[in-house]
């Protein structure tokens, strides 16, 4: 079936690669799917990366970008090097301290005194050497890069004046003339760009190394005008097929194969991963984004909260109560003042919190329930699969994973598997605020009952606006 879907011989590697790498991490001292999935999400926020696996033999009939190094030992019939105007980094060479394995220690020195500092000699020494050094090693890798093709080879490069450089170039090969049919290498160490080495070449064996190469030179605006004429052009492609030589039925089939619609497009538009929230976003309307200002341009003082912020603010106080206390006012104060003294939040916030809609909570019957519990969950991460179908209502086969986090469940006395999640939403018909969460109270739900194998016999909204519980059915 993978041969069939775009890449398919690929997405297979990369499963089989998958699977080894899970392999490897049962063998370490985290094991299970939920710390391996957190593994790899730490490694995408890391920037880290597995990566792709490799299904290109060497031989395939493909375009390959790689670096000079990579391409050591491996031949193609053309080969394109790019990007030859670029100096060659000497950065190394400005260090205060240069070390060499054979001359040692190079350091400057430093008048206190006079308020001044220099290269010793040691200094100077090795940084000749590491210069000349530097020069070798990459004369060597454009040496690599000059030899990987077998049939034509392409050099690009960018230079500020290219009339000046040649006039330069000429004046300094007639000042330095060859040595034992070589260029003289006082001249190379003068140059520091590949594009240099190159013309240096060129210039000095013009007659006969134009016989098998051609030197073309484009300037900015010729190139640009290019650009700009590939841009304004309107190309008719099967306009231009139809002036060749191709017959009626080789057209009719390319038309055919370009005009087809893809079968799985839709597949295409929908991720393989979402959260919870992106998918409650998704059925509303596009949300504004806004950036706060960094925190050393705030005036804590002066700064207002938004109803987001005071919102989460409260949804954090209600994870932070403790089940075996008796609230009231004064303990409720108590709790936000111990998150003030532990930086989790600052003075300003805590100002902003609503201490009677903590202490309704606490007098609910999730509350009291709660307080009779078996087992107490909050803040629980979650991972699961459903069809996206399910989700986008699109007759697609693709499967969705999905993650979130569950605020709050537990098991009664009864061992029934109770599901709550706040909501500080400022809406005052039950209604809206059921046909909103709805659909992420259905997957907490679909979550807790294939992880425990059992129903969920009651599943709650919140409100702290509210300040009551809804509870959500069928």
């Amino acid at each position: 079936m993978f041969g069939l879907m775009p890449n398919g011989i690929l997405r297979q590697a990369n499963l089989r690669m998958l699977f080894e790498r899970a392999k490897q991490y049962e063998t370490s001292s985290f094991k299970g799917l939920y710390y391996f999935i957190r593994f790899v999400e730490k490694l995408k926020l890391t920037s880290g990366d597995m990566g792709a696996a490799k299904i290109i033999g060497e031989n395939d009939n493909v375009v390959r970008i790689m670096s000079i190094h990579k391409s050591k030992g491996l031949e193609f019939p053309v080969v394109f090097l790019a990007s030859t105007g670029k100096q060659i980094n000497l950065m190394d060479l400005n260090q205060n301290i240069l070390l060499h394995q054979d001359l040692g220690i190079g350091a400057k020195n430093i008048n206190y005194e006079r308020q001044v500092q220099f290269d010793t000699l040691s200094k100077i020494a090795i940084k000749s050497k590491v210069y000349t050094e530097t020069l070798a090693e990459e004369m060597r890798i454009l040496y690599v890069a000059l030899t990987r093709a077998k049939e034509k080879l392409v050099i690009t490069g960018i230079t500020k004046d290219y009339e000046e450089q040649r006039k330069k170039i000429f004046e300094q090969i007639e000042r330095y003339p060859r040595q034992r049919e070589k260029i003289n290498s006082i001249l190379v160490k003068k140059y520091i760009k590949y594009i240099d080495w190159i013309l240096l070449a060129y210039f000095y064996d013009e007659n006969n190394i134009s016989k098998i190469t051609q030197l073309k030179v484009h300037s900015k605006k010729e190139t640009l005008d290019f650009c700009k004429e590939l841009e304004d052009k309107d190309i008719n492609l099967f306009e231009n097929i139809k002036k060749s030589k191709k017959n009626k039925e080789n057209l009719q089939e390319l038309e055919y194969s370009l005009n087809m619609p893809y079968e799985y497009e839709l597949s295409t538009k929908i991720p393989t991963k979402s959260s919870v929230t992106q998918i409650k976003q998704g059925n509303q309307e596009p949300l504004e984004i806004t950036f706060p200002s960094p925190k050393f341009l705030q005036n804590e003082k002066s700064q207002k909260l938004t109803a987001a912020q005071k919102g989460t603010l409260l949804h954090l106080c209600l994870q932070k109560l403790d089940i075996k206390e008796e609230y009231n006012l004064e303990l409720i104060k108590k709790l936000i003042q111990n998150l003030v003294e532990n930086e989790i939040i600052t003075e300003k916030e805590s100002e902003n919190i609503n201490l009677n809609s903590i202490l309704d909570f606490t007098k609910t019957k999730i509350w009291k329930e709660m307080k009779q519990a078996k087992e107490i969950y909050k803040e629980k991460p979650f991972y699961i699969t459903v069809k996206a179908k399910e989700l986008y209502e699109k007759e697609v086969e693709d499967d969705i994973l999905i993650q979130g986090i569950i605020d709050l469940y537990y098991i009664n006395q009864k061992d029934e598997l109770i599901l709550v999640d706040y909501k500080t939403d400022f809406v005052e018909n039950e209604e809206k605020l059921i046909q909103k969460y709805k659909p992420q109270l259905t997957l907490y739900k679909k979550a807790l009952e294939e992880s425990y194998s059992k129903k969920v016999k009651h599943c709650y909204l919140y409100s702290t606006f509210l300040r009551k519980e809804i509870e959500i059915i069928k």
